[in-house]
């Protein structure tokens, strides 16, 4: 029998006359590799790619964060496409009664309805509909004015209060500076609370903990939460005065919320201006102190001392009701339907279609509120990707003789994937069929940057026998693939990889573009993107008609840093362990071509950038170990902590040679929380 793996690669059309004729010649079948598609064929897809993508990543769809009107307008574009390929809508509508449902109607709805997480963007997930506060002093009563001595923050929870007022410092604990604002453990039994932003500082106005920004002890969630555990009633936020930080003179509102959004507590929380709370320390402490006088005393905080002081000359009425606001998105899908004894059998097609929006979360820019992020490789590209990689798909289903067996096809995109897979996440847990008829899932996530034909595929380790399977693909791809084993990752493949479905992942790598208001149209590699789209077609199409299924691998898929996509550079994987360090840099090649870590991007004022590192640079020794790719370095700067003094060994081209440099630097603390 001839094995048709060493035969040229056929067309679909070619394979399913191949795959005609064993059946009729009595033969079992064989894996057959499709070719790729000569590149004057792609022409014409280019163009609709192009077109996909220019609407999907226009100002008017906002980014595409779930909440805005834009998520919802991308959700209905797919739809409107997948219509028109005569696509069945993949998923149920529901009849509930309160939170249960009480009738199902299956497949009839594009759309998968789950809740999102919290939008930060101001009045997106909560609204004030009661703010008022007023300082009660020995004199007539002073009423603040709203948007102008204070707002209501997106901490906040709802209450009337009237009571006492209570100075608490930095609301912090740092044991290795023996450092505790509620040393002693005091009670604030019902007082109003108020607590100065960031931490100790110096006269400078900059953090006497760490060099450069603010520890984690500057976080809000938690030093709020340690507030209202100790029994206060409400809580005024005061930025210090004379502090270097940008931040310290606005004042915020309900875009300064926690780290996951949504209201955290459940009494009121109201942030002042400096002047007003000025105004109010000298109207309520005794010895007729100011804000700066009390910011100094919760800098020089002695050991063993507590920083809560009374402030009994006024008392403050707050009146704040707030509701919060469910937002709803949705995952989009269709299905290809199967034929024979492998249609109740799916192979999945994913992307995910959300972005960051406004930039109130997930942004890389300085000052990103605000601004429309449009979200064109991340991840219009794979959004755009896989509605071609349907339209490819459904046409060669077509041409199919009727008793060929073929898989299923779920074409799917996934929303809230940038708040942490939320959607992947809802989508296994509330699948379409059980799990284990899920045969291979395909993620297209920031397809749209190929640069000198370099992409990243990630899973070959996910199934026995997986990577020599796709060892043809590969070589015939034109392109220069690095496979990585692991089927992790912060991104939407790593949902199904957790319940154990073989996965992949096409990635054309990080850029300085990422997450800003930058990842436009304009810097999209459109004749790339369709090339990794063919090739995500080539192993959709074949896998769904290989008579085997994948048999899931556990071995090789641990959580694994190397060229993960949704990260910062100076994180690992979503599923590794924390970094607790910032170095300041982005990687500039995840492909591991050369031993080393490529500097990309160097962010300035950031210890690589002190250190004298350069775009350009290859960083070749970490201490006394050598660094082979970005993946042998993160698990270095998972174990660093804050002050630690590293040596690093670079290359650098100097007049057309390359040399070996050494440099030191001193890392600083980190923390994504809210300050």
């Amino acid at each position: 029998m001839i094995n048709r793996r060493h035969l040229p690669f056929l067309s679909a059309t070619a394979l399913a006359i191949g795959v005609c004729f064993s059946a009729i010649a009595g033969l079992p079948r064989v894996d057959t590799h499709t070719a790729p598609t000569a590149a004057e064929e792609l022409a014409p897809s280019v163009d609709l790619y192009r077109q996909h993508l220019t609407t999907l990543s226009n100002p008017f769809f906002e980014g595409r964060a779930p909440g805005t009107n834009g998520n919802r307008l991308a959700a209905e574009y797919i739809e409107f496409q997948l219509k028109g390929l005569g696509l069945q809508p993949a998923f149920p509508v529901e009849q509930k009664e309160g939170d249960k449902v009480v009738a199902s109607t299956p497949r009839q709805s594009y759309c998968q309805i789950f809740t999102a997480p919290p939008s930060q963007r101001p009045g997106d997930s909560m609204k004030i509909t009661r703010q008022e506060v007023v300082l009660l002093g020995a004199d007539a009563p002073v009423p603040l004015k709203p948007g102008v001595d204070f707002n209501v923050l997106g901490y906040s929870g709802s209450g009337e209060v009237k009571g006492n007022l209570v100075f608490c410092g930095y609301a912090t604990r740092n044991e290795d500076k023996e450092y505790d604002t509620f040393f002693g453990e005091p009670k604030l039994d019902g007082k109003v609370a108020v607590v100065l932003r960031f931490e100790p500082m110096d006269a400078a106005g900059k953090s006497l903990w760490t060099d450069g920004g603010w520890s984690p002890a500057a976080a809000l969630d938690s030093k709020l939460r340690a507030v209202e555990r100790a029994g206060a009633a409400a809580i005024i936020l005061i930025s210090p005065p004379e502090c270097s930080d940008e931040r310290s003179t606005k004042l915020e509102g309900l875009e300064l919320s926690p780290t996951r959004g949504g209201g955290a507590g459940k009494i009121p929380v109201i942030m002042l201006s400096q002047a007003a709370g000025d105004s109010l320390i000298r109207a309520s402490d005794q010895g007729k102190r100011g804000l700066m006088d009390l910011r100094k005393a919760a800098d020089e905080l002695s050991k063993n001392t507590s920083g809560i002081i009374e402030l009994p000359g006024a008392e403050c009425s707050i009146n704040i009701k707030v509701e919060k606001v469910p937002l709803f998105t949705d995952n989009v899908g269709a299905i290809l339907p199967g034929r024979g004894a492998l249609a109740d059998e799916f192979i999945v097609v994913g992307s995910h279609y959300d972005h960051v929006g406004y930039g109130y979360f997930g942004s890389r820019d300085a000052d990103p509120r605000g601004k429309i992020h449009p979200g064109a490789d991340d991840n219009g590209s794979g959004t755009s990707g896989n509605l071609l990689v349907a339209k490819w798909i459904t046409e060669a289903y077509a041409k199919l003789p009727a008793d060929v067996p073929a898989r299923s096809v779920l074409f799917l995109w996934f929303s809230a994937e940038e708040s942490g897979l939320v959607g992947s996440h809802y989508y296994v847990n509330h699948p379409i069929v059980p799990i284990e008829k899920h045969a291979l899932m395909l993620n297209m996530d920031m397809i749209g940057r190929l640069r000198e034909g370099k992409l990243e595929l990630g899973g070959v380790k996910t199934a026995d026998g997986f990577e020599a399977w796709l060892a043809p693909y590969i070589e015939s791809s034109g392109l220069k693939i690095k496979a990585t084993p692991s089927g992790y990752g912060p991104s939407d493949h790593a949902s199904f990889t957790g319940v154990k479905v073989p996965t992949l992942f096409f990635f054309t790598q990080l850029h300085k573009e990422y997450h800003t208001p930058a990842d436009t149209i304009f810097t999209i590699n459109f004749d790339g993107a369709v090339k990794v789209a063919d090739l995500c077609r080539r192993i959709a199409l074949d896998a769904a008609m290989r008579p085997e299924p994948f048999k899931f691998s556990t071995g090789d898929t641990t959580p694994d840093a190397s060229g993960e996509k949704k990260d910062d550079p100076n994180q690992p994987a979503a599923a590794g362990p924390p970094v607790g360090v910032r170095f300041g840099i982005a990687p500039g090649d995840y492909t591991g071509e050369e031993k080393g870590v490529l500097v990309g991007e160097v962010f300035p004022d950031l210890p690589a950038a002190k250190a004298g590192l350069k775009e350009g640079d290859l960083m070749v020794k970490w201490n006394d170990t050598d660094l082979t790719d970005v993946g042998s370095w993160m698990p270095m700067l998972g174990k660093s902590k804050p002050g630690d003094v590293v040596t690093i060994v670079y290359r650098r081209k100097v007049d057309g040679q390359l040399k070996d440099f050494t440099t030191q630097c001193t890392l600083i603390a980190r923390s994504r929380a809210r300050q």
